[in-house]
């Protein structure tokens, strides 16, 4: 009788701690709330597009809307949600659909396919200083100046994770930076790239600054000077509204 009730007590150990290691995850301590993805949701952001060529910006502004229009399953079985990206060039003015990007969302990561390249734009649980391989599904190559690089891909990373970020006089309480890239050097090259997403909301500010300035390799002698620049593409997109259909 007691080796039965023993091994009761076992098996009901046994189940529970089952039960325990298989239970789905907390979405708050996951950070899913960092990128909602729902049929009807949009957001409309404000972009400076800059293109540099021997010193000299052509500027750009527009409004971008990124829009959850439908989902559908792939052929592995995964829920995909069809964004569609429509651009005007001011406030009042029709959309005009310009591309078809989807979203799969996992338990794991999201994974964004825009012009038939796959990105992996969040990896779960998130946490402060994580880093991952952005372009782990692409033919992407990180940049040979590149210092966070794993099997000639670069790395992304986490920071200010739940801090408040302050955009066209909005205070966001909770939010997380991906940075995508993070290289200084005035001489040679800059390239800052990041993005930032706010909980319950989603990315509310994209930043893109890859400069290529007067150097020995692409310029002989480097006559125009240090800090010249010779190219390069400086981008802004910031959110200034967002809602659901």
């Amino acid at each position: 009788m007691r080796r039965a009730l023993l091994l009761l007590v076992v098996l009901a150990g046994l189940v529970a701690a089952c039960e325990d290691k298989y239970k789905d995850p907390d979405p708050k301590a996951m950070g899913y709330d960092y990128y909602p993805l729902e049929e009807g949701d949009w957001r409309i952001y404000n972009v400076t597009d800059i293109r540099y060529m021997s010193n000299v910006g052509d500027t750009t502004r527009f409004q971008l809307r990124e829009r959850v229009d439908t989902t559908f399953l792939d052929q592995t079985g995964a829920l995909n949600y069809k964004i569609i990206r429509s651009v005007r060039d001011e406030e009042g003015d029709e959309w005009v659909d310009d591309s078809v990007m989807t979203v799969v969302k996992t338990e794991l990561n999201v994974i964004l396919t825009k012009n038939n390249t796959k990105y992996v734009k969040l990896v779960f649980p998130i946490k402060e200083g994580k880093e991952w391989v952005g372009d782990a599904y692409n033919n992407n190559l990180a940049f040979d100046y590149a210092e966070k690089v794993r099997n000639g891909k670069e790395l992304y990373s986490f920071s200010n994770i739940g801090v408040s970020y302050d955009l066209n006089g909005i205070s966001y309480p909770n939010t997380v930076e991906v940075i995508h890239g993070d290289y200084h050097s005035d001489d040679v090259n800059l390239d800052e790239r990041k993005e930032v997403y706010a909980k319950d909301i989603g990315l509310i500010y994209r930043y893109h600054n890859v400069i290529v300035f007067c150097n020995q390799t692409e310029s002989k002698d480097c006559v125009y000077g240090i800090g010249f620049k010779l190219h390069g593409h400086e981008r802004h997109e910031e959110l200034i509204s967002h809602g659901k259909e």
